[in-house]
């Protein structure tokens, strides 16, 4: 039984300004996909766990999963769009280690 990724699992993990626009948008983190299988079923597979995120609520979204190049395309699927490297900060690494 084959099973093909149908969602994205992604959690909202902050905002930043636009600096283009100037609007907020959201900063979001893909932590798993949703899989449907041939008999109809289900499968929610998790790649991480938002643990000791301050701001995140318990909330995880559900996206259409845009198609990847590494995928075989999909029929009438709309190519994938380009995220410009600007509009994903780079991240404040600390090197406090908790333990």
């Amino acid at each position: 039984m084959s099973a093909r990724p149908t969602h994205d699992l992604s959690i909202k993990t902050g905002e930043y300004t636009d600096r283009q626009s100037g609007e907020q948008k959201a900063r979001w983190l893909r932590i798993g996909s949703v899989f449907r299988h041939d008999d109809g079923a289900t499968s929610i597979k998790l790649d991480c766990l938002p643990l000791g995120l301050p701001d995140w609520n318990g909330w995880v979204n559900v996206f259409p999963r845009e198609e990847r190049r590494d995928e075989a395309p999909t029929r009438n699927a709309a190519p994938p769009r380009s995220v410009p490297r600007s509009a994903h900060p780079e991240p404040a690494w600390s090197d406090d280690v908790p333990f």
